[in-house]
């Protein structure tokens, strides 16, 4: 971030305009958006692994994360812009920094509407003071994580760490399988992953017994 940006100008343009991706976002008017967790259940018939949870005004999820990108990614990466170490990118973040605490009020209110429509939103212990974490929040409910999902990406977010126990269950899975995940699950879904396909292959190993 530091030797990113030569001007505060371009840093601006950059903050305003990343949720769109470059205008690479949108492809014949619908979002590109890919929900790993659905995918998998989509493609695996495995259950209780994604969020699927509803959004306002009955939206699509893809539309959903597409209009809260548009409305709040800006805040998001000033607030990150601020603990710059470069000048330049700093001032960017200052930009907007007048608007983070009213940023901040409204994504926690997004995600306390979305929480009366999805009851088990109540168990997410996201910061609600930190608008970055507060942010990624809001995109991994439209990403349609489960909640320990979410709770296990916020918690590596925070401490810079992986959990290569976990990504080397995952590891051994794809090798025996060919699943996909796309995304890395906290240990209670692995354990719901695991269980669901050991319960698959005792029931082949009966049926082929008979």
């Amino acid at each position: 971030m530091s030797e990113k940006y030569a001007s505060v100008q371009e840093a601006v343009k950059y903050m305003e305009n990343a949720y769109d991706r470059g205008g690479k976002y949108l492809v014949d008017g619908r979002p590109r958006y890919t929900a790993h967790a659905v995918r998998m259940e989509d493609e695996t018939g495995l259950k209780g692994i994604a969020g699927r949870y509803k959004f306002i005004n009955g939206q699509e999820p893809a539309f959903a994360e597409y209009g809260y990108r548009k409305r709040f990614l800006k805040y998001s990466i000033a607030a990150m812009f601020l603990k710059s170490e470069d000048p330049i990118t700093r001032q960017a973040g200052e930009t907007l920094k007048d608007q983070l605490p009213g940023a901040l009020k409204d994504l926690n209110h997004e995600i306390d509407e979305l929480t009366k429509l999805n009851p088990e939103l109540k168990g997410l212990n996201n910061d609600k003071r930190n608008l970055v974490e507060t942010y990624r929040t809001l995109i991994g409910i439209t990403s349609q994580y489960n909640v320990d999902d979410i709770n296990a990406y916020l918690h590596n977010m925070r401490t810079g760490s992986k959990n290569f126990a976990v990504l080397d269950r995952a590891e051994k899975i794809k090798k025996a399988t060919g699943i996909r995940f796309g995304w890395q699950p906290s240990a209670k879904t692995m354990d719901k992953i695991e269980q669901q396909l050991a319960a698959r292959q005792i029931a082949l190993q009966k049926a082929k017994s008979r």
